[in-house]
């Protein structure tokens, strides 16, 4: 039982039923005001924004990306100039930079038993199925028919 000291009036409630949103409503609403942020320093209040107005959610500005360094070559072979994002101690540009590629040949697994298999034909078959890898950068050159 609660007893309300302003109307001197009696609720009756127990915990498992709280009062009416209406009669809180009503006693809560007369006392109190609406809150309204004062200024300390006696500015004028910030003025609202009208309504369906997009704000943006990053205030502040994007960082800069700094530039790439890119890094100019001349091809001792053919003399064109290269522009590439790579440094000159990269395996592709020390490979470009010596005139070419130095090749391994591996051949695969099928391509050496169709060579036995069938001797005279076997032989194209392994040639089909071989790949070409450069030993210094590792860029495959040939993947070959089957690769």
């Amino acid at each position: 039982m609660i007893i309300d000291s302003q109307s001197n009036m009696v609720i009756k409630h127990s915990a498992d039923n709280p009062p009416a949103y209406e009669y809180v409503a009503t006693q809560n609403g007369s006392n109190e005001q609406p809150y309204q942020p004062s200024t300390s320093n006696g500015a004028a209040n910030p003025p609202t924004m009208p309504p369906n107005t997009v704000t943006p959610f990053h205030a502040r500005p994007m960082p800069k990306m700094q530039d790439p360094t890119i890094y100019h070559y001349q091809n001792p072979l053919t003399g064109e100039q290269i522009a590439s994002l790579l440094p000159p101690n990269h395996p592709e540009m020390i490979c470009l930079q010596q005139g070419g590629h130095t090749t391994e040949t591996k051949f695969g697994i099928l391509g050496i038993l169709l060579a036995i298999v069938w001797f005279p034909l076997g032989i194209s078959c392994c040639l089909l199925d071989r790949r070409v890898i450069c030993t210094r950068c590792g860029k495959v050159i040939d993947h070959g028919m089957c690769g």
